[in-house]
């Protein structure tokens, strides 16, 4: 048979030439599972009917039903798949006009693959850049899983769950600057391999320009591995995690935890918590425009909680955006990064949780709550006049950068 135009004219873009194919492959694969006997409304009772495979009943299924054609593809079987299904179907009296059908459409699609992409899985990544939703959601989420068993492998090292929050208000000193108090956490941290190095905390303060600012830190807890950094024992594994602090070059602080040994038996839970006044402008400056919560992503992780939490009227009314920045070309500055075309950006959600330690509950760290509260106690804050804004990602990128940011109002005449 003569190879197909797949797009009239043979010029259409990427996007309504696959849509044009995946629409027929829908079509096809639904017509012949309405045409199986019985009743058929889930891919179990495909999996009764015809007897096939219970994963190739369930992916032909949801791409038959899929409510955007594009979303389809991934569910696609194989073609070695699709033989045994239409076998099946014409063996339960399916007309075969109808399995013809449904079997051209889908030689279209290994056609179009291959002139697209050359496999099935480069095909997948390039149709996911076309989902929005729920189905954007998915295929990302099922493509970064498989980068964080890959990483976790050539790392050496996997943790549960990375943990942030950042709580902002005005300074008393000077009601222009904001103090910050930063908790940064890492649950079931473990090695897989001796050699892997365990960093769990890098702190700085970058200006518009990139350069790091010398700040001073207050303890939230007792100082351990160095006078700046300090663990909060009591939500720290048993025996207390050994934390050694080790500075770079540019200023930055970055905290390091000793081997316990390799496995379940070595993993280490770590909270550690610093307080700085005066940390930046609470207002727009020539200098500083904008401000953000970031979490480093350094180690292959389940998910990542970033929580930046917000005195009420210290920005007025800014609403803070979130984004996630790969750094695999360079490291990020003082500028905003997720407005670089040189630097893969996505936008993620930030979610308003509420105001209060309390809202803050969270199933992957259960005892969530209560660090906060124990840190806003300590500080003498009151935890229920700050808003709360999360930005979660499951299995985020590595390397990469989480941001909650928005851009600084203008000073008040009156302050």
């Amino acid at each position: 048979m003569a190879e197909l135009n797949l797009y009239a004219g043979g010029k259409g873009s990427f996007e309504d030439e696959t849509a044009a194919v995946l629409g027929r492959v829908r079509a096809g694969l639904a017509e012949v599972i309405a045409a199986v006997p019985g009743p058929v409304s889930d891919s179990a009772d495909l999996h009764r009917a015809l007897r096939i495979q219970k994963t190739a009943s369930w992916r032909l299924y949801k791409a038959a039903t899929a409510a955007d054609p594009l979303a389809a593809a991934p569910h696609v079987p194989t073609p070695a798949v699709l033989k045994k299904f239409f076998e099946a179907a014409a063996a339960k009296g399916v007309r075969a006009g109808t399995i013809e059908a449904a079997a051209r459409a889908t030689a279209d699609l290994e056609r179009l693959v291959n002139k697209h992409a050359g496999d099935r899985a480069t095909f997948d990544s390039m149709i996911s850049a076309l989902l929005d939703g729920e189905d954007a959601r998915q295929s990302s989420l099922s493509h970064r899983r498989l980068v964080f068993r890959g990483l976790k492998h050539i790392l050496g090292m996997q943790a549960k769950t990375l943990v942030k929050f950042m709580a902002l208000q005005p300074s008393a000193t000077d009601p222009t600057m904001v103090d910050l108090a930063r908790v940064e956490g890492i649950t079931s941290l473990r090695q897989l391999r001796s050699d892997a190095p365990l960093i769990v905390s890098r702190a700085c303060v970058v200006s518009l320009g990139g350069d790091v600012r010398k700040v001073r830190r207050e303890p939230l807890g007792a100082a351990v591995g160095g006078d700046r950094m300090s663990l909060l024992s009591e939500f720290c594994s048993d025996p207390l995690p050994e934390f050694r602090e080790t500075e770079e070059p540019s200023d930055a602080l970055q905290g390091e935890l000793v081997s316990r040994g390799v496995g379940r038996c070595g993993a280490i839970t770590c909270f550690e918590g610093h307080v700085v006044r005066e940390i930046g402008p609470r207002y727009w400056t020539e200098e500083d425009t904008w401000s953000c919560a970031c979490q480093k992503i350094r180690t292959p992780c389940e998910a990542v909680v970033l929580d930046l939490l917000v005195r009420e009227g210290t920005y007025g009314t800014k609403t803070p955006a979130a984004a996630a920045c790969c750094e695999h070309f360079h490291e990020l500055r003082g500028e905003k990064p997720w407005e670089h075309r040189s630097l893969p950006t996505t936008r993620e959600t930030v979610s308003y949780l509420g105001r209060g330690a309390s809202v803050l509950q969270t199933q992957d760290f259960p005892r969530y709550t209560e660090l906060a509260r124990h840190v806003f106690d300590r500080l003498g804050w009151n935890d229920e006049a700050f808003d709360v804004y999360r930005c979660r990602i499951e299995y985020p990128v590595v390397p990469s950068t989480v941001m909650i940011y928005f851009d600084l109002p203008e000073q008040p005449a009156s302050t």
